[in-house]
């Protein structure tokens, strides 16, 4: 039953099965039919399901409130133990960021991790990309599997890389830019531009010598994160720029162009500390290099 309260709990919290499904490493079918099994178990309908996600009935909402308080007590109860025994060098941290390619990329990631470090309490924790770096940076999570830029400030951190890409900038396919061939800066300046929040402290050049702080617009729109700023695209607010490798892209609803002017590469990246004090770190990302790396 734990599991399955774990996976009601994250339902509970997105408001919907498909993306409570991927965070959870599962499929939507399967998470279906463990919800369903829980609501036998506890004997009443958690959800109403209809297109515009997975709502909580009352009961649902009751079994949240208790549930949740008593999940939250038992992961620190067994954390506490894990300190306690002294293993937390055993475990491996890893934070993923959100829309980085889940069939392409995040999964022979994790699957990789899962089987060949089968001792290890392998820790994965989906994450926005500023939100991501910041903990990465704060020493919260051993590795994080995210996109880096060129003006990205990670001195002292290494990385084993898996692509690299030119950011390009996107429009939905019934924008009026739709059926231009190209664009260029005075075609920017009269759009919004929609750019994700980051945080200016990790940029290792100046302000005026920004790449996002200085893409020429009418005005700009930010968004907390990645599947926002696509509903904005959609919605034709405006203009974004990004790499060309995230998931779960329509791609018969965007146009993308060159980027006009001095761009911006993107590595896709697996990001460590080589002084982090994880057992074997060496050896792990020996391995993880010899393995997955972009060649």
């Amino acid at each position: 039953m734990y599991q399955r309260v774990r996976y009601f709990l994250k339902a509970a919290e997105l408001g919907n099965l498909s993306l409570a499904a991927q965070e959870l490493y599962i499929s939507p079918q399967g998470l279906t039919k463990q919800i369903g099994v829980l609501e036998s178990e506890l004997g009443g309908q958690l959800f109403i399901r209809s297109r515009r996600g997975a709502e909580l009935t009352p009961f649902g909402k009751y079994a949240q409130q208790r549930l949740g308080n008593v999940f939250e007590d038992f992961e620190k109860a067994v954390q506490d133990v894990r300190n306690h025994a002294g293993d937390l060098r055993e475990s491996i941290t890893v934070g993923i960021f959100s829309a980085l390619p889940r069939e392409e990329l995040v999964l022979p990631f994790v699957s990789y991790l899962l089987t060949t470090y089968p001792e290890r309490q392998i820790q994965l924790e989906m994450v926005e990309l500023a939100a991501g770096l910041r903990k990465f940076l704060d020493g919260k999570l051993d590795f994080l599997l995210t996109n880096t830029h060129e003006q990205d400030d990670l001195s002292g951190f290494e990385r084993v890389t898996f692509g690299a890409y030119d950011a390009k900038v996107v429009v939905a396919r019934n924008h009026p830019w739709g059926a231009l061939g190209s664009i260029g800066v005075e075609d920017l300046k009269q759009e919004t531009f929609i750019k994700m929040k980051v945080d200016p402290d990790h940029y290792a050049v100046p302000a005026e010598d920004s790449f996002y702080q200085n893409i020429p617009c009418k005005k700009i729109i930010e968004a907390n994160n990645f599947e926002t700023m696509m509903v904005l695209l959609e919605q034709g607010a405006g203009f974004a720029v990004f790499p060309l490798a995230f998931t779960d892209m329509k791609w018969a609803q965007i146009r993308a162009f060159d980027y006009p002017g001095k761009g911006l590469r993107f590595v896709t990246a697996l990001l460590y500390d080589p002084n982090n004090p994880v057992k074997d770190m060496d050896r792990i990302v020996r391995e993880i290099r010899e393995n997955l790396e972009h060649r």
